[in-house]
């Protein structure tokens, strides 16, 4: 069962210290590219998991998060191929054509649906040619959709409409029962998404 009880309830807020695995979307991305490592981009990189794991494939990291606390994560790591950016993804400059891999997993059903546009046109013209962009949304069926209003629950064809710039290799609905952040039963709605950058 996958636990989504390790992300922020807002992207400026984070989860530093909470101990998860890497959720196992990333390793499904990992294994649809070469093992070549590359530069790659952690959005909402809360306890750093996701982060571990793509230095442990051979990447360059830059993670981003708000909380002060993921510093000393970094810092434990020790690794300097990791770049810790200490701010909102909100605020984070996404380079062009930079990144080979970026992540972002329950981040960005925290931000409006503007922000969300946004920081996914970013995230789409800072991938390389060939490059992957996976990512976790919540679906409307999600027990939060009628309590949370300030959070985004998308139908399937809004977010394959958002990503339709993107091949798709991985659009994957999942409605499960599993716990929230205080460890309360609740029932999930969420997409799994993997897509590649067209090549020029």
């Amino acid at each position: 069962m996958v636990r989504l009880d390790s992300k922020p309830s807002h992207p400026g807020l984070s989860v530093a210290g909470l101990a998860r695995t890497p959720h196992p979307l990333v390793l499904e991305a990992l294994s649809l590219r070469p093992p070549t490592g590359g530069r790659a981009l952690d959005l909402g990189a809360g306890a750093l998991n996701e982060t571990r794991l793509l230095l442990g494939h051979g990447f360059f990291v830059d993670a981003v998060d708000s909380d002060p606390a993921v510093a000393s994560d970094a810092a434990a790591i020790g690794d300097p191929r990791l770049r810790l950016f200490e701010r909102d993804i909100r605020d984070f400059v996404i380079a062009p054509d930079a990144y080979d891999l970026i992540v972002a997993i329950h981040v960005l059903p925290f931000l409006s649906r503007a922000e969300l546009r946004s920081v996914t046109a970013a995230a789409i013209a800072g991938l390389t040619s060939g490059g992957l962009l996976c990512c976790t949304l919540f679906g409307c069926q999600d027990e939060w959709a009628g309590t949370k209003p300030r959070l985004i629950f998308l139908e399937r064809k809004e977010v394959a409409a958002g990503l339709a710039q993107l091949q798709q290799l991985v659009l994957r609905e999942r409605k499960f029962m599993g716990a929230d952040a205080k460890g309360r039963p609740k029932r999930w709605h969420v997409y799994q998404c993997i897509c590649r950058k067209p090549d020029v």
